[in-house]
């Protein structure tokens, strides 16, 4: 999955929600007086938001499954670190913030219970009063499309988007070709992600020991049709 053109053509198109999201979590971060510390962003991708965390004075780890974002992330942020690793099975090292842009947790694989176990080690690693940061798919109105067509000076991306509502899955077909002077490189990819209610994932992250605020927005930065965002808190000793 984001193999290296793929991950190429996301960057160069598709990075509007790290930029517009990044600036906002900052902000919620400092209101909560996380205004130095460690963030964790696991679906980093090609290190848009770890780069403006960086340059908000944080320390950022920054963990992805593809290697081919890991890439590009340590030369967009290079004080920041990072590794390759799925999120259900990333070490998440002490930290005060958490952070996961894109419906990276719509990817994980094997439904609410290994979102249960991601939660766990969420809550785990996150400070007393540490933030979780992350948006998911709760609904597929207006995400299926028969055909979409998207591009750039050097790229070209397809795709289109079924359903299927007895496994809550959502189904994304992508080809992309990548110009290289006069040649041109094709890759295909297929993207499973689930959709969940917003009851059952608050439930989930509750059961994990998190206090838990569900909208459509990080503070300004308001997400796209059938998205919600959480914003979940290890709670401090009282």
């Amino acid at each position: 999955m984001y193999g290296d053109d793929l991950a190429y053509v996301h960057d160069a198109g598709f990075g509007d929600l790290a930029r517009r999201a990044a600036p906002a979590i900052v902000r919620l971060l400092r209101a909560r007086g996380i205004r130095v510390g460690h963030i964790v962003e696991v679906g980093c991708g090609s290190g848009i938001a770890a780069q403006r965390f960086v340059s908000g004075g944080y320390e950022v780890t920054g963990i992805d499954v593809s290697a081919a974002m890991i890439r590009l992330a340590r030369a967009k942020a290079p004080l920041a670190q990072f590794r390759v690793a799925p999120i259900e099975r990333a070490h998440l090292p002490p930290c005060d913030a958490v952070v996961a842009l894109g419906e990276i947790v719509s990817y994980v694989p094997g439904g609410l219970p290994a979102l249960r176990r991601v939660f766990q080690r969420v809550h785990d690693a996150l400070r007393p009063g540490g933030v979780f940061a992350f948006d998911f798919i709760e609904s597929e109105v207006g995400r299926t499309f028969a055909a979409k067509s998207f591009g750039g000076a050097d790229w070209a991306l397809a795709t289109r988007a079924t359903f299927d509502a007895s496994r809550k899955l959502l189904t994304r077909r992508i080809i992309v070709v990548r110009r290289s002077g006069r040649r041109a490189r094709h890759a295909t990819e297929i993207h499973r992600v689930r959709v969940y209610g917003r009851a059952e994932m608050r439930r989930a992250l509750e059961r994990a020991g998190l206090s838990v605020a569900i909208s459509r927005s990080f503070g300004a930065c308001r997400l796209m049709t059938g998205d919600a965002a959480v914003i979940a808190t290890r709670p401090a000793p009282v």
